[in-house]
């Protein structure tokens, strides 16, 4: 059975991938944006959780711990760089940053949000299979 925590986790995921895909739609970029990056955030917290861990409610922990998994094979490898770059496309969105550890921050283009909207996207769909495979997994 799916915890209350993880199931919680995926549900916020998928309020702030519709709210990313209203507001890019809108055409506010930076909310967009941040939106996707909260969604990205909470599709790792649920899967951090499945795996039996303590999710704590640290940007760059709960990234090493996501990123950890992916390179155990626990989680797609092709998602183990989209917190970093979500949570970089964030800082410009809500603060203005153009740099972070002396690397350039693209400009939030709509192509440049889309794009990071997607595979969201697809992060957050991976993770209701993840979960769901493992709840099923669990009842036999």
């Amino acid at each position: 059975m799916m915890s209350d925590f993880i199931a919680g986790k995926l549900k916020l995921a998928k309020a702030h991938l519709e709210s990313a895909r209203r507001n890019l739609a809108d055409g506010d970029t930076e909310t967009a944006t941040s939106q996707a990056f909260l969604a990205a955030e909470s599709a790792a917290g649920a899967l951090i959780a499945n795996g039996g861990r303590r999710v704590l409610p640290i940007h760059d922990k709960i990234r090493s711990q996501f990123e950890e998994l992916c390179d155990k094979g626990k989680i797609p490898y092709k998602f183990r760089n989209i917190l970093s770059e979500s949570y970089r496309l964030r800082l410009k969105a809500d603060y203005g940053r153009r740099f972070v550890g002396g690397q350039a921050i693209p400009n939030l283009t709509s192509v440049v949000v889309h794009d990071m909207v997607e595979k969201v996207s697809d992060l957050v769909a991976a993770t209701e299979t993840i979960v769901e495979t493992r709840r099923s997994s669990a009842r036999r």
